[in-house]
């Protein structure tokens, strides 16, 4: 096999995360994805390797931000991290890209020779594999196609059917492609389509109600654990928060910003410096029994929710006995963290509100955020992305913040270390924000909306439902075919 093939193959999944911010080229996830479909479908002979370089393209450059927190932030050489990122890119690809090789075998096998049944089978298999995205491996929903929508007028599917059935609606108009184009004909109709559903939809402007501040105090998280740097942190938070408005009812500080827990004495010490703790909700580390949790804390009700979704590599370690003493990172106290339970209940604010607090990687899951949002008022996401660097990652996140407020028909209150910090309406526009590195306060208005959408009422039932319709039905007709025979 030439090396030609292989290199078009990884090319084209590299192209996909182009699709994404913060290039926004929507229409190259369709390119992307018609091309893996292309090998599914139409390659015989070594489909395998094409395949598995159209994943490991992919998930490189999709998840490259994972090299950026190990060798950076870890301090190790690029040998060792290159040899971590390598090894975690080539499971993501076998696990979410090399099991879509079943649809070859399927379709090979069944000889199915309506088109409509192709497009669906192969549509549902793409979205089954998707969904799985939200489990395995203690769930990597990352590069979900249909998130590129964000921006569109195709984003006013998100609080009715959710971000999940737009992605299958690309895999479907993907499929259609593929199967249409006869002697490399265009297909106009597929194209057409295709360009009405990135059809660009203007922002629209939102006035809340509830004055609220961001702290973004962008500290150097190289010295963060250092001896004595401590002080720095805690003087730059307080000389913030007095810049805020005597008005503002909310002031929310980012992810785990202060290097000691909760049961540090020095933590309630620098609550009652700040002057606002009958108003703080702020990111801490919490040790209950010897055991490291990530959580959002509200000090004068004494109410915390640990985090449920944690970063590999970042806040637990795969093979964490292996690894630790051979790389400084992995000694960090805050490269051993704890899972939080499932199911915690929202946290009560000031004038009786409620939020859900999904913190950081949290807000990667749809199905995790819509639970946390059947009876809250708004949601309130802290983050620390200094561990993306300058790459990609931030602009993924943000823009996974943006879609989890559209579907779940909420006001999103964005705090992060050093951006973007964002005030978010229910529509998904970013109403204000804070920039990467800028050291400053964020102040706005949010309107708190208990109204549930319908995808917050039903999640993915009718996505799921039609994938698993649709991929039974093809194994069905795979064993009729075979008792035929």
């Amino acid at each position: 096999m030439s090396f030609k093939k292989l290199f078009y193959a990884f090319l084209a999944g590299i192209l996909g995360v182009f699709a994404f911010a913060p290039f926004s080229l929507k229409f190259l996830i369709f390119v992307s994805y018609s091309y893996l479909i292309y090998i599914l479908i139409h390659k015989k002979s070594h489909q395998i390797k094409e395949v598995f370089a159209w994943g490991f393209g992919h998930w490189g450059f999709g998840m490259s931000w994972i090299i950026v927190s190990v060798y950076y932030y870890g301090q190790t050489s690029i040998a060792m991290s290159l040899i971590i990122y390598l090894l975690l890119i080539t499971i993501l690809t076998l696990v979410f890209t090399c099991p879509l090789l079943l649809i070859s075998y399927i379709n090979n096998t069944t000889n199915i020779d309506n088109k409509v049944l192709k497009i669906l089978f192969v549509s549902s298999s793409l979205m089954l594999s998707e969904i799985s995205r939200e489990y395995l491996l203690n769930g990597v929903p990352w590069l979900i196609p249909g998130n590129i929508y964000l921006d569109t007028i195709s984003q006013n599917i998100y609080p009715i059917l959710g971000a999940s059935f737009t992605s299958f609606v690309i895999y479907i108009l993907c499929s259609y492609l593929v199967f249409s184009i006869k002697n490399r004909k265009i297909n106009i109709l597929g194209l057409g389509i295709i360009l009405l559903s990135i059809f660009p939809q203007q922002p629209q402007q939102e006035n809340g109600e509830l004055l609220i501040s961001i702290i973004q105090p962008s500290t150097d998280p190289f010295q963060k654990y250092e001896s004595n740097y401590f002080s720095f942190i805690e003087n730059n938070l307080i000389k913030l928060i007095n810049k805020t408005s005597k008005d503002s009812q909310l002031v929310v500080l980012p992810e785990a910003e202060l290097p000691y827990p909760i049961n540090n004495n020095r933590f309630k010490t620098f609550v009652d410096k700040t002057g606002v703790a009958d108003k703080l909700v702020l990111g801490a580390w919490f040790l209950e029994e010897s055991i490291l949790f990530n959580t959002i804390y509200v000090p004068n009700k004494n109410l915390l929710y640990k985090k449920t979704h944690l970063v590999p590599f970042g806040e637990y370690i795969p093979f964490v006995a292996s690894l630790r003493g051979i790389i400084t990172f992995f000694d960090l106290p805050m490269s051993n963290v704890a899972f939080g339970p499932p199911n915690q209940g929202n946290l009560r604010l000031f004038n009786g509100y409620s939020a859900s607090t999904p913190i950081c990687f949290d807000i990667a899951f749809p199905n995790s955020v819509r639970k946390m949002n059947k009876s809250s008022d708004f949601i309130i996401n802290i983050s620390n992305d200094t561990w993306f660097g300058s790459s990609i990652g931030p602009h993924h996140h943000l823009s996974m913040s943006r879609i989890r407020a559209i579907e779940n028909n909420r006001w999103l209150i964005r705090a992060t270390n050093d951006g973007f910090s964002a005030i978010i309406s229910n529509k998904g526009t970013v109403v204000d924000k804070l920039n990467k590195g800028v050291k400053s306060i964020l102040e706005g208005h949010i309107t708190p909306i208990n109204k549930r959408s319908f995808y917050n009422s039903y999640g993915y039932l009718i996505s799921t439902s039609l994938s698993l319709l649709f991929f039974l039905s093809s194994i069905l007709y795979l064993l009729c075919f075979r008792i035929k025979k």
